[in-house]
Order: structure tokens, then C-alpha cells, then sequence
């Protein structure tokens, strides 16, 4: 029977081409309709300078975008994932194939009669058995295996499209396979899938097999455009959405957006953070549009582990609804959303309690695979709460010790410089304007007057000393670096710290920065304006043990068994991941294990920020003592940290959890001055 195309037939006493012609017509006239009430909003939402560095976005979007780079982290659904997404980058050409060919505008004709065709007609039947296996393989391990990440999630549409993409497949392959049984080509290659349904329908009458032939490929052309009109109304936006957030993603960590990208000087904003949607950047609404509910943010963000109200997933699901309903499909935007949906977006929409449970700590960044930012969104709604005295009445008395002293305990700054005292006779220089030195060392708030901090810090000198290093303090100087400051919210007392900080840091010749503090280091590197060059501690001595200039000789207890934490700000945030283990491996004696979650998936202690002045009610246990019994399970029992907060955190969750004598946390400071001699 000879073999002819759908669309050349007649239907009802109309060709066939008409009918493809009114279906591309209207589904792409309402595709170009819902993508531009989508485009409304983002157009609508705040300046967000996102065009810099057009090469470096090229390779992220090659790596993140194209290669999928972060989807085998979760190695069996990203494994599916790439099955899907690489099907359809295969199987776009075929779309594009047989859209053409029902317009009677057979385009690709010439291309698919050539060698390359042979080769595509079977790199296509190969992809459409693996996307047609992926999907039944999604579709069993949602339903059987049931990941607690997905709760929450949009179960039906997940269904509904992985039965699309599936009946996407099914429809093409029985087209194909009627079609070569109607017109045997010994010249048309390895088909696999086409072939396996023409062995299916083998023996079947040839009006039935042309009418699978045609009902087939109509089939397939109306589900064609439902998917792709049905992409944008909720979670599987993505599919459109994604490659472009990836190009547009941050190409920095650590740091804060300003509270206005387009206007520099605070005093001349109208008001302060996110109070309505469209106060949100234009990147931000297409960070809703593009959440894919995978729930890989949730399943690392620890204030959603320990059981507070925060899940970053349900986050963004809310605000992306609340985007979809700002700016229906049908009628215009909503009028007065400012008074009407504004007020309920903080502490609405998204409540107070979720808002404080973040501790800023960036598990969830690291973990999406479409670069969704969570931290810069949560400190606009603290910035706005801030602004209108919606904060824990707490944070109050902190914040005016800081702005009256500098220091949150509210302590004089005369005394600031007090702890060198306990630095056994070590000359410590109090840098005065004009001076030079070759290290700074920022001490800030906690190192200058928590009994903790204090502690590190005097190591900190004792390991200058030892190393021959010309080192200086600001002393009364210094005001806090005001990292926890920024983060809270209170953007006005930040800008005023840095000022008073910057006036002096550029009053005294320096070569570098050091710190304790992983959050100090943080804001000095990465908020702070200039080209500052600051270390963090576990740097500059790794370098002089690498160097020789410090040799640690003593050794440790041979039977403490050791694991080191990464400090978020320290790790995830400036990836200083190696510095610290290279200098633990460097000291004598230590016997050291990693904990399952380490490095960049390593688990916030619950320290710094919000979490110092501020408890949220609703958790079942402390971050700390998470992350202690994480530490018990990889078989230490001494915690080495390398900040100030983890230190005071992890101190506090062994005496409140009863393992005193079961286990210690130690500061890598403390120990590396402990293998020295002298």
C-alpha cells in the first residue's frame, strides 16, 4: 500500500496541511500570549544587572545549562533527568521535522536524504526508547519510592507531563513503525524503537496500519502543542525558563545584594527590602518561574532538617503562585496589589517564623540544579520588616549596643584591645593612622570580647609570633564588621559600620587581612567596596606551615579521632575547603575522618547571623547537635572547627545534649598552636 502523509489526505473535504496549519497557529498564538502575561511581571520587577561577563555566563550555561552538572549529585534522578532532557535536545530536530511536514513546508527534507539523516533516524528511535524508559522509570520511583523531597510537590503534574513526554515518544515510534510496514525501505538503517512497533503491529490489515499511521501522527501533533502550552502554567515553566536562569545566575557567592541595584545611596529609597512582588528583581520572579519542586533545597537546608517552618522548595512554590496570581492569564494586573497582596506577601504569604529560620548558610544554593537564590530574597523581606519594626524585639537591644559601641555586647571600645593581655607578654602593635604593617589582623566583635574568641585570638598572635610576622591590631579602632548586621536586615547600621571600618583600613598601609571569623572575612571580602586582599586564618597558616616558616613537632593525643566541620562562610560561601585540611594533616598525631555531609554539602551549626539573638520555637532538635551526632556517626570524637560561632554553638550543644566526656569541639587554631614550639 503505497505510503502517503497524513496531512496530504483530505478530512471532511479539507487537506489535512489545513488543519496542521490551524493547529501551529493557534497553539503557538496562545504559547506567545501566556509567555507574554509571564514576561509582564518580570518586566515589572526591580533592576537586577545581569549582562556582565557574557563569556564566563557562556560556559556556565555549557556546564550547568547543556552538560547538567549538578543533576548527578542526586546520582538516580539526576541520571533520569539527563535522559530527559538530553532526549529532547536529540529530539528537538525531529519535532521541528514533523511540524514542517504537516505545513506542507518540508524544510528538513534535504537534510534528513542525506548520510546525516540515516545517522539522526537512528540517534532519534535510540532517544525515544531511553526518554520513553526514563519516564515510565520517574513515574515508578514517584509513585513507589515516594522521595520525602517531593513532598509538597505538584504530584498530578509531574504525572501528567511525564505522561505526555511518554505518549510524545509512543505516538512518533507507532507512526514510524505503520509507516514501515506500509513502505518496507531496506535503506532506512537501525530504527530500534520504529522497528520493535512494526514487529508489534506485524500482520495487522493495511487500512489499520494506516489508520495507526495517521491517527498516530495527529495524535502527536495535538499533544505537541498542549505540552508546549501547558509548560508555562506551572512547574514545568522550567523547561523554558531554566537555560536562561542559568545564564543569568550569580557569578559570585558570599555577598549581599544592595537594597537597590539602581539607586546607590539608601536615604533616597522610597522604602527598604520586599513589601510587594514586584519589589522582587527581574531575576528573582524568573527564579519562581523556574523551581522545578525537585526539593533538593529542602533536603539539604538544615533550619527544614531539624524541623523549623522554613523549606525553601515550598518557599518559592508559594511566591511563584502568588506571581501567577498577581498576573492572571485573563485580565489585566491586579489593581492596588500593594495594599491588597503586598502586606499579606511578608507575613502572609510567607510568615515571620520562616523569614528568621534561614541562617544564610547557602546549602540550598549549592544544591539547585537551576541556580534558584534564596539567601538575597530572605534579607529583602528581613529589610523590609526591619524597616517597619516587624523584628524580634530582640534583635533591638543588639542592634543599639552595636550602633552606640560597635561591638553587640554593648561594651566599651576602649577595652576592645583588652584580650592581648592574655597573650603572655607577645607584643601586639595597636595600629594608629599612618602606620604600616604587613598583617592586619580584623579581630571583630566575638574575638575581641567573647572569653571563646578571645581564645582564638590570642593563638592567632602566638602563631604570628612563632612565624616572624610583622602583625597589627586597630584596638579601639575597629568597629564590628557588621556581616550579622547586613544579613538581619538592617542595611541603614551595615552602611554605617563599613564606612567607619573603611575610613580607617585606608588611613594604614597594609598587605593583607586575616581574621578569625569565617563571617568577617565574608563581608570584608565580598561586601565591603575595594580590592581589599583578606585571608582567613586557615589560609595565611597554611601557607607559612607550607612554606616551613611554622613547623608543628608535637604531637596530639593519638587517640582522639578528629573531624573537621566547614564553617558555612568559610566553605560554601569562598570555598576554602583544602586550607583547613591541609593544615590538620600537617599536625602530628591527628587521626581524622570526614563526616558524611562535608565540604560543600557540609551542615550549618545553627551559628552566626539571626541564630545568635534570635530562637525560632519551632524545631525539634539544635543544628548543633545535629551536626555533633553526624560527627559521632563518622567515629570522631573532637569537633574542629574553624570559626568563632561553630566553636560557641557546637560548645553549648555538648554540655545541653549530655556528651561531655563522649565528645569536645576544638577551634584548628587552638590545635595548630599546640604542635608548635615556643
Amino acid at each position: 500500500m503505497p505510503l502517503n502523509h497524513p496531512a496530504d489526505a483530505v478530512y471532511l473535504g479539507v487537506p489535512g496541511w489545513v488543519y496542521a496549519w490551524i493547529i501551529c497557529i493557534a497553539g503557538l498564538s496562545l504559547f506567545t500570549y501566556i509567555i507574554y502575561k509571564r514576561v509582564v511581571l518580570i518586566r515589572s520587577g526591580a533592576p537586577d544587572p545581569r549582562f556582565a561577563h557574557m563569556g564566563k555566563r557562556l560556559v556556565h550555561l555549557l556546564l550547568y545549562g547543556i552538560l547538567q552538572k549538578r543533576q548527578p549529585r542526586y546520582l538516580w534522578a539526576g541520571l533520569i533527568h539527563l535522559m530527559i532532557f538530553w532526549g529532547f535536545v536529540v529530539l528537538g530536530l525531529r519535532s521541528i521535522d514533523l511540524v514542517t511536514q504537516g505545513l506542507n513546508i518540508p524544510i528538513l527534507d534535504p537534510l534528513m536524504q542525506t548520510g546525516f539523516g540515516l545517522f539522526y533516524n537512528t540517534l532519534k528511535d535510540l532517544f525515544e526508547v531511553i526518554v520513553l524508559v526514563a519516564c515510565i522509570w520517574a513515574i515508578l520511583r514517584r509513585a513507589l519510592i515516594r522521595p520525602e523531597r517531593y513532598e509538597g510537590s505538584h504530584h498530578w503534574e509531574a504525572y501528567l507531563v511525564l505522561g505526555l513526554i511518554g505518549f510524545l515518544m509512543l505516538t512518533d515510534i507507532f507512526y514510524e513503525g505503520a509507516g514501515l510496514l506500509l513502505e518496507p525501505s531496506p535503506s532506512g538503517g537501525w530504527l530500534p524503537a520504529s522497528q520493535g512497533a512494526a514487529l508489534i503491529l506485524s500482520g495487522s490489515d493495511p487500512q489499520l496500519l494506516a489508520g495507526i499511521h495517521a491517527g498516530s501522527y495527529w495524535l502527536h501533533i495535538l499533544a505537541f502543542f498542549f505540552f508546549l502550552n501547558f509548560l508555562p502554567l506551572g512547574k514545568h515553566f522550567h523547561i523554558i525558563t531554566a537555560l536562561p536562569n542559568v545564564f543569568f545566575k550569580r557569578l559570585s557567592t558570599g555577598g549581599v545584594k544592595p537594597a537597590r541595584w539602581d539607586i546607590e545611596d539608601i536615604d533616597d529609597l522610597d522604602s527598604m527590602g520586599v513589601e510587594k512582588i514586584e519589589d522582587f528583581t527581574w531575576k528573582h520572579i524568573l527564579d519562581f518561574y523556574t523551581c522545578t519542586e525537585c526539593g533538593r533545597c529542602s533536603d539539604n537546608c538544615p533550619a527544614y532538617t531539624i524541623g523549623r517552618p522554613l523549606s525553601p522548595k515550598m518557599l518559592t512554590m508559594k511566591l511563584r503562585d502568588h506571581c501567577f496570581n498577581a498576573v492572571p492569564l485573563f485580565g489585566g494586573k491586579h489593581k492596588d496589589r500593594s495594599e491588597e497582596n503586598g502586606a499579606a506577601l511578608v507575613g502572609g504569604i510567607v510568615s515571620h517564623d520562616e523569614i528568621w529560620s534561614c541562617t544564610t548558610c547557602g546549602a540550598c544554593e549549592a544544591e539547585c540544579p537551576v541556580f534558584i537564590e534564596y539567601i538575597d530574597k530572605i534579607i529583602d523581606m528581613r529589610r523590609h520588616l526591619i524597616e517597619t519594626s516587624q523584628n524580634p524585639k530582640t534583635f533591638n537591644q543588639v542592634l543599639m549596643h552595636i550602633e552606640k559601641t560597635g561591638n553587640p555586647f554593648g561594651k566599651p571600645a576602649a577595652k576592645r584591645a583588652d584580650w592581648v593581655e592574655e597573650c603572655r607578654d607577645i607584643p601586639v602593635r595597636r595600629l594608629k593612622q599612618g602606620d604600616a604593617v604587613d598583617v592586619l589582623f580584623f579581630v571583630d566583635g566575638y574575638g575581641s570580647y567573647d572569653p571563646a574568641g578571645q581564645s582564638i585570638a590570642c593563638d592567632m598572635v602566638r602563631a604570628f609570633h612563632i612565624g616572624g610576622i610583622d602583625f597589627g591590631i586597630l584596638g579601639p579602632s575597629e568597629k564590628d564588621s557588621g556581616h550579622q548586621v547586613r544579613r538581619m536586615g538592617e542595611e541603614g547600621l551595615f552602611q554605617l559600620l563599613m564606612e567607619e571600618n573603611m575610613e580607617i583600613l585606608k588611613e594604614i598601609r597594609f598587605n593583607r587581612i586575616v581574621t578569625t571569623d569565617p563571617h568577617a572575612f565574608n563581608t570584608l571580602k565580598n561586601d565591603y567596596p575595594g580590592a581589599f586582599p583578606v585571608m582567613h586564618y586557615t589560609e595565611f597558616f597554611a601557607s607559612l606551615v607550607d612554606e616551613g616558616r611554622l613547623k608543628p613537632s608535637t604531637p596530639l593525643d593519638t587517640e582522639d579521632v578528629y573531624t573537621y566541620h566547614d564553617p558555612c562562610y568559610l566553605g560554601r560561601h569562598n570555598r576554602i575547603y583544602d586550607a583547613p585540611r591541609r593544615l590538620l594533616r600537617a599536625l602530628p598525631g591527628l587521626n581524622l575522618v570526614e563526616m558524611q555531609r562535608s565540604r560543600d554539602r557540609s551542615f550549618c551549626c545553627g551559628g552566626g547571623d539571626v541564630m545568635l539573638w534570635h530562637e525560632i520555637e519551632q524545631e525539634e532538635m539544635r543544628m548543633a547537635a545535629k551536626r555533633i551526632e553526624m560527627a559521632r556517626e563518622a567515629g570522631a570524637n573532637v569537633i574542629v572547627t574553624a570559626c568563632p560561632f561553630c566553636y560557641i554553638h557546637f560548645e553549648d550543644a555538648i554540655k545541653t545534649g549530655g556528651w561531655e566526656g563522649q565528645m569536645r569541639v576544638v577551634d584548628l587554631m587552638n590545635l595548630l598552636v599546640a604542635t608548635l614550639d615556643g
